[in-house]
């Protein structure tokens, strides 16, 4: 009886194995991404755009020819040379390694200011919440509630602004160091792609609330450039109010003829239908409520 038990536990364990292995899937390590979608966004920004010492694509000649680079450069090897001519600095700027050290550099200034208008987002909020839960036992009017307020507003206000400027400087540092990367191949990496999409817009979003709508307008046109960054609605709304603004500028205080001024209310009205079609739908009413506007817009524009 006790072999027949062993025999009849050892048969239930082997099915119960079967049935648990027939859930698994075949052919996949457990615990990892099934695809590449499943990896995330942030995993692209790891400091480098290429391995510099990945030799595994390259053929036999081309190792020879690294291996024999590295020896000259070893015996030719010469910290205070100053090259002369343009070309081999160029030559320079198309290797991983510059990239790379471009890219780190733009990396950290990036989220440098991140981090400045982070803080000071932080700093803001905690700055209303102690002066809401202060007792204001000394103000017996409305006017002195009212002067209070704005006195808040304007150190809000302040630290804002110094946050913002500072933000954009970092921003604007990461974009030359990642224009100066040259090597057409690199510039086409999602890697490279996504960063230079994120600075171009915190960029935007920092200068816009500092009221440099102008400056915006060029940057936000490269951000529509890059892949699929021009079906994002909001980039059409900052650029029509940029639009807008240079618009009403011409139409209030000169400084502009009537040509430029039409040139801009034209591409406000091209970005605010395609903001509207991209939120909505070209078949919904806000998009043909937009038409109407626009229509009317153009309608004044052309009037003697």
């Amino acid at each position: 009886m006790k072999i027949v038990k062993k025999i009849i536990i050892l048969f239930v364990s082997l099915s119960l194995s079967a049935i648990f292995a027939q859930g698994q899937p075949q052919n996949q390590p457990q615990n990892q991404p099934q695809n590449q979608a499943d990896v995330p966004k942030d995993e692209l920004l790891k400091g480098e755009l290429v391995p510099e010492d990945d030799d595994k694509g390259l053929t036999e000649e081309q190792k020879k020819r690294k291996k024999d680079v590295q020896e000259q450069e070893a015996l030719w090897k010469n910290p205070d040379f100053k090259g002369y001519h343009r070309a081999f600095q160029e030559l320079h700027q198309l290797s991983k390694a510059f990239a790379n050290n471009k890219f780190r550099l733009a990396l950290s200034n990036f989220q440098s200011g991140m981090n400045t208008i982070l803080k000071m987002r932080e700093s803001v909020e905690q700055f209303r919440k102690d002066e809401a839960e202060k007792k204001r036992l000394d103000e017996k009017w409305y006017w002195q509630k009212v002067d209070r307020k704005a006195r808040e507003e304007r150190v809000v206000s302040r630290e804002k602004l110094g946050a913002k400027q500072q933000a954009v400087s970092y921003f604007t540092k990461a974009i030359n160091h990642l224009d100066e990367i040259t090597n057409p191949d690199l510039r086409e990496r999602p890697e490279y792609k996504r960063l230079l999409s994120d600075v171009y817009r915190s960029w935007i979003i920092a200068e816009y609330d500092l009221q440099n709508l102008p400056q915006c307008i060029p940057i936000l046109e490269l951000y529509l450039e890059i892949d699929d960054n021009e079906k994002e609605y909001p980039a059409h709304k900052y650029l029509a109010s940029c639009y807008a603004f240079e618009e009403n500028m011409i139409k209030k205080y000169g400084g502009g003829s009537e040509d430029q001024m039409f040139k801009f209310r034209y591409k406000k009205n091209v970005h605010l239908l395609r903001a509207t079609e991209l939120k909505y739908g070209k078949n919904s009413a806000e998009y043909k409520h937009i038409v109407n506007l626009v229509n009317r817009d153009e309608v004044i524009s052309v009037t003697p």
